[in-house]
């Protein structure tokens, strides 16, 4: 399968001297008689072992390769030009809007009506027979009955465990219970999964119940999984599906999204490589956890709607908007910023059921956002999820078109360390020629959402740091320092963690003498391991080693805890600042903003080998702030806002100067003079106005440049 695709989709290569043409993995001769040259037309045809044609055909142009003599190749087709960019093309949005059963000043049902709880109950049973389908499925491919395992796991694996465990006492190499063992079907790759992490203790040389081992291996060996019976089912599964909603009289609106989401498990189980046992879409019982939850999925039929219908016309099929009600309406009692654009909302829902009765379910809407003009409306779903109604709109939207002549603001994209933290961003604003600084705080601990300043990711302590302190950092003075924020903390964890690697090589060193490897002095984690690997016969080096594991993986799992969570954080803020941009330039009615292209890679550029120090010191604030992760969010989140995110290709901003366009020599301060207008120019502020501008009229970017080449 893999070299067919190769064929008929990846790239081929034609070597004249050779005379072999490769695709993939395989190299092939071809005819003595196939005269290649640039441009000419290739027609190609796949044969199988038994020299028969097979139906794969491909036609293709050859193109000569200028680096290498007597090399053609023709691209893949995964490499053809799209039809639209990814700034042009459509792309799906959903609007997620909170809802209510229930709100003062509106005309609701207040509570869930009669066909809405059938209907919830028809699709419940609909997803519990599939599911049975396909444990049914399942459970023919093992000719082991689930009892026969369930009963070895209990009369045999968890009582010597339990034995094992009671004889260790309170030591960190007990043995856990197999939970996929323990589950309702456990199946014979769930106990191939237990023998492997026996196999795994054994070594890392950590003690085993004697002969446990043994006994699951030949248990195991006894039996094969045949795989038949449930590819047949999801081969199957669509038909199926239809037939059993027609079984059980759905419709097509209650159905279809049933069979989405259990299509979605079913594929995540591919994405997540789970084992044959472990994924499946299981049975939803009355009392499973979330078992109340539900959702109604309506979508479009026909060809995408408009919003507009839905938010100022007669509505969409199956859903209505009523007008908007009183800001003070909203039961927020702030009426400023985002607060005065929520909109509260009558919305009926109207569907034909199955006997042509229409049925109607009235509830409440608030809309923190409205909907993107110019937009198409593909589905809408009505979820009720953790004791709360909310409808979702999916939205087919189109980035905004750039229009040259509107304002045009300049964001200038950088990590310049500042006392309270690291300056990431300058914005430009035209219009009152103001600036806006995007910054970073290590000092203040994160703030309640009301109480947020705009522009400024909060990277104090948290609580969980400030309990954790001791566990990172055992010689830390809570009375004597503050807890270090986000980045200083990550650091000096990273330090303790280097240290403590570096006490391991030397006392390695010191006990093996000449025998110690040339690279042990720059071992990391994994040379250490192997050195203990190697020396394992020296009793010393096992007791060095096994301390330092121990205390190693104690800090690091606490290491991971911290770089997860604030690299929550730190995506968190991307998107918080991205919407304070956002809505500070959509109410100074600004739709255009510029940003440099591939700032990242002129940055890193060295010339003759050499790298300023200041350069250096700032690569690892480029890292933590990921300036590159924050604009591609940023671009991401102006769609919304029917702002245009654009990318010039532009040099030197920070040193042409902005009212004269000289170009000064390059300097680490952050403020220079003139030299030929001698006006003080900031920096950073300096390359978010030349953005501005030189979009605007490129030709004072080219000024600038021929300038710079001293034309």
């Amino acid at each position: 399968m893999k070299a067919t695709k190769a064929f008929t989709h990846g790239r081929v290569v034609f070597d004249e001297e050779s005379h072999l043409a490769t695709f993939g993995p395989l190299a092939v001769p071809f005819p003595e008689n196939l005269t290649l040259s640039d441009g000419a037309e290739v027609a190609m045809c796949l044969v199988g072992p038994n020299g028969a044609p097979r139906k794969q055909t491909r036609e293709i142009v050859l193109r000569v390769d200028s680096k290498r003599a007597g090399i053609y190749s023709a691209p893949g087709l995964a490499k053809s030009p799209r039809k639209f960019t990814a700034e042009e093309g459509w792309r799906i949005e959903v609007f997620k809007y909170r809802a209510y059963f229930s709100h003062p000043g509106l005309r609701t049902d207040s509570h869930i009506p009669v066909w809405l709880s059938e209907s919830i109950a028809r699709q419940k049973a609909f997803w519990n027979r599939l599911a049975w389908l396909c444990r049914e499925a399942r459970r023919k491919c093992s000719p082991v009955p689930v009892e026969l395992i369930r009963g070895f796991v209990n009369e045999t694996i968890l009582p010597r465990i339990d034995d094992f465990n009671r004889c260790l006492g309170p030591s960190k190499d007990r043995i856990r219970h197999p939970a996929r063992l323990k589950s309702e079907e456990p199946g014979v790759d769930a106990l191939w999964g237990f023998i492997n992490r026996l196999r795994t203790r054994i070594e890392k040389r950590h003690s085993l119940p004697d002969g446990l081992l043994d006994e699951c291996v030949a248990f195991a060996q006894q039996f094969r999984v045949d795989y038949a019976p449930i590819n047949d089912f999801l081969v199957r599964f669509p038909s199926a599906a239809r037939e059993e909603s027609a079984k059980l009289g759905l419709c097509w609106y209650e159905s279809e999204q049933v069979i989405q989401a259990f299509n979605a498990v079913l594929k995540g189980r591919k994405s997540k490589h789970a084992s044959f046992s472990d994924g499946w879409p299981a049975i939803n019982y009355a009392d499973r956890p979330h078992f109340d939850e539900w959702n109604l999925h309506y979508p479009m039929k026909t060809s995408p709607i408009a919003v507009e219908d839905l938010d100022y016309g007669p509505g969409i099929p199956g859903l209505r908007f009523g007008p908007a009600l009183p800001t003070n309406a909203t039961g927020h009692p702030t009426q400023i910023g985002t607060a005065r654009l929520r909109r509260l909302r009558e919305a009926d829902i109207s569907i034909r059921g199955g006997n042509r009765q229409v049925r109607v379910f009235r509830f409440g809407v608030l809309q923190h956002r409205s909907l993107p003009p110019g937009s198409h409306l593909k589905a809408w779903r009505l979820v009720y999820k953790e004791k709360a109604l909310w409808l979702c709109l999916t939205v087919e939207v189109q980035r905004p078109v750039s229009i040259p002549s509107s304002p045009t603001a300049g964001l200038d994209i950088g990590w310049r360390r500042t006392e309270a933290g690291i300056r990431f961003g300058v914005l430009y604003e035209p219009n009152s020629k103001s600036f806006v600084n995007l910054t970073m705080n290590f000092q203040l601990p994160p703030r309640n959402q009301t109480d947020r300043v705009p522009f400024r990711m909060d990277l104090g302590p948290t609580r969980w740091e400030r309990r954790n302190i001791s566990t990172l950092l055992p010689g830390w003075s809570i009375g004597d320092d503050p807890v270090p924020g986000a980045f200083e903390l990550r650091g000096a964890v990273q330090s303790r963690i280097e240290s403590q690697m570096q006490k391991v090589r030397i006392l390695l060193k010191q006990r093996l003498g000449g025998r110690f490897p040339a690279w042990g002095d720059k071992a990391g984690r994994k040379g250490l391991l192997k050195m203990a690997d190697e020396f394992r016969d020296d009793m010393k080096v096992g007791e060095i080693t096994a301390e330092w594991c121990r205390e190693d993986a104690m800090v690091l799992a606490s290491y991971r805890l911290l770089c997860r969570k604030i690299t929550q954080r730190i995506e968190d803020g991307h998107y918080e600042v991205a919407h304070d941009i956002c809505r500070f330039l959509r109410n100074k009615n600004i739709g255009r903003l510029i940003v440099e292209a591939r700032f990242l890679a002129r940055v890193t550029q060295q010339r003759n080998g050499y790298v300023h120090e200041s350069l250096k010191r700032s690569q690892k604030y480029r890292q933590f702030v990921a300036v590159g992760k924050f604009v591609m969010i940023l671009r991401h989140t102006a769609t919304k806002y029917g702002i245009v995110v654009e990318q010039i290709e532009a040099t030197n901003t920070t040193r042409i100067c902005q009212h004269c366009n000289h170009l000064n020599p390059s300097t680490n301060l952050e403020a220079y003079q003139c030299e030929s207008c001698g006006v003080v120019v900031d920096q950073d502020q300096n390359a978010a106005v030349n953005l501005s501008r030189f979009a605007e009229d490129p030709s004072l970017l080219d000024a600038a440049q021929r300038s710079a080449l001293g034309h």
